[in-house]
């Protein structure tokens, strides 16, 4: 008889079969059937049957469990719409420099309360589930059938369209991977061969600055879940473009995008590389005579935004400083970022002192970007965060242009921003995560206002209402110069942009390239498969 003080132990014993390593499958295949990831058969079931090869030492089984981990989270990567590893591993130093708030904020948004209790739960079912059902069995069968629901289904037929696209390619009538690669091909092909023509210096007109706007952060579907949509400040601006997109969803490639803004759309992997002089804008200005100028109201740093700027962007001048300018924010990495009115001000009264008839300023804000934290207040999070921080850069911006207004000089402002926040985030991202140029990122608001001593627009707002990018602003700046608006007491809106040239909707990353054909987009990591992207959460 067993005495009354031993215990019996009981442990855990792994179901048979795969064990716990059905619940990865599991919670994969249910994933992929909401459109969350990708699901590669083949090499899910290569790996399921690894994990059921027979293995008789204990040591060689506790060995397989240690090397398929590391295994199992490569192949959620590869599944997943992350972007490649490469590009993870060269972020990683950046993630460093991440305040401890920050992280655990960001930690957030993947992991949940909620999931970890669903988690569980689900654990706790499938454990005694186990117990009466072959659930490897079935796990088998469910991947086998995955895969073949995932080559027998046919690609998305989508109704013909016409695309009236200038110096574009048609859109093709399917969706197939073939169809999908012939036409960027044939679309990076045509932007090739497209140019905005300047003026000669000699036929041009009254003079008059250029000041570039460059916010990042700032997207049409921010402002709107941000409840921003009706600030005055869009009031303001003579030329809007509702269907303007920023090609990239990084701060670096659009800076480098604007840069090129005399040319056509350029592919990503060749952003970094030489660039013809012709596709420079600042180049461009610059053999009219106008000087170049930089303002940050950061110190750059992050991501060598600054030194990258200075490469690349045709103004390889140091950034006006900052002297006697608040700092109003600081970033996700502990770095102030100084007043926006305070930095304009500060660089518009410098401006008027210097002799230089014409001057092309380029003005760069990381007001808005994910993770500020605004000084000297209770720190706010989300979407009310980003609220605070807009309201505070449109009023600023608001004002500044009255400012303006008010002075003697001729000026055309372009509200230009480099990409969106992702602040609502989608399927295939969290709120904040731009590694995918999608469309609620790289959709921007993008604004041109005139400005000049009793200069007044002879008609209402111009809507650009046609697929733009950033030749299209080239080509307004041109056509300012061209109609030489600042000869005149009256200007039009809409034969300043009567020319403008169109550009169908493709955004890069590294690693990521997305489309828009016949109103449905795709996305495609490998430059070969393509897949619909999901842009409901």
């Amino acid at each position: 008889m067993r005495s009354k003080h031993n215990t019996a132990v009981e442990t855990v014993v792994l179901p048979a079969g795969l064990g716990w390593w059905n619940l990865y499958f599991i919670c994969k295949i249910a994933l992929y059937a909401q459109g969350l990831i990708d699901f590669h058969a083949l090499e899910n079931f290569t790996f399921a049957a690894c994990l059921l090869l027979p293995i008789r030492n204990h040591y060689g089984k506790v060995l397989r469990q240690i090397v398929a981990i590391p295994i199992a989270a490569v192949l959620l990567h590869y599944d997943s719409f992350m972007p490649p590893l490469s590009r993870l591993f060269s972020q990683f130093d950046q993630f460093l420099s991440f305040e401890f708030s920050y992280i655990i904020e960001l930690l957030s948004r993947f992991v949940s309360l909620k999931l970890i209790l669903a988690g569980i739960a689900v654990a706790c079912i499938y454990y005694y589930m186990a117990k009466s059902i072959r659930v490897t069995s079935l796990v088998l069968i469910a991947i086998v059938a995955t895969g073949i629901s995932t080559l027998t289904t046919p690609p998305a037929a989508t109704q013909t369209a016409s695309n009236t696209t200038k110096n574009a390619v048609t859109s093709p009538n399917d969706t197939s991977n073939a169809a999908l690669n012939r036409y960027l091909d044939s679309f990076f092909s045509a932007e090739k061969s497209r140019q905005t023509q300047f003026p000669s210096a000699d036929t041009q007109g009254a003079a008059f600055d250029i000041l570039l706007l460059s916010v990042c952060s700032l997207g049409v579907d921010d402002i709107k879940l941000a409840g921003l949509e009706d600030h005055p400040l869009f009031q303001k601006f003579d030329i809007v473009f509702d269907e303007f997109n920023s090609a990239t969803s990084y701060s670096g490639p659009a800076i480098i995008r604007l840069s090129r803004a005399t040319c056509g759309q350029a592919e990503h992997s060749t952003l970094y590389g030489p660039v013809d002089p012709e596709c420079q804008l600042f180049h461009q200005l610059e053999q009219l005579g106008y000087g170049k100028e930089l303002i940050l109201n950061h110190d750059g740093v992050f991501d060598s935004f600054l030194e990258r700027t200075q490469r690349y962007s045709g103004i390889s001048s140091a950034p006006f400083p900052n002297t006697g300018v608040a700092a109003t924010q600081k970033d996700f990495s502990g770095a102030l970022i100084y007043n926006d009115g305070g930095m304009l001000n500060a660089w518009w009264k410098n401006r008027q002192t210097l002799d230089n008839d014409r001057v092309a300023a380029l003005y760069n804000t990381t007001s808005l970007h994910d993770g500020n934290r605004i000084l000297n207040k209770p720190a706010v999070f989300g979407v009310a965060s980003y609220q605070q921080r807009g309201n505070t850069l449109f009023d600023e911006l608001a004002t500044f242009l009255e400012n303006l207004e008010k002075s003697d000089r001729n000026i055309v402002v372009v509200l230009i921003p480099e990409h969106g926040a992702g602040l609502r985030g989608d399927k295939m991202q969290i709120s904040g995560m731009r590694e995918l140029p999608s469309p609620s990122i790289t959709h921007i608001p993008v604004a041109v206002k005139v400005i000049g001593p009793n200069l007044q627009r002879s008609d209402s707002v111009f809507h650009v209402r046609e697929a733009s990018s950033h030749q299209a602003l080239s080509q307004l700046l041109a056509n300012i110069l061209e109609q030489k608006v600042f000869d005149q007491a009256h200007f039009s809106a809409a034969l300043l942009s009567s020319n403008l040239p169109q550009t169908a909707p493709v955004s890069q990353n590294e690693g990521s390239t997305v489309i828009k054909v016949n109103r449905e987009y795709f996305i495609s990591l490998d430059q070969q498969t393509w897949t619909p992207y999901s842009t409901s959460k």
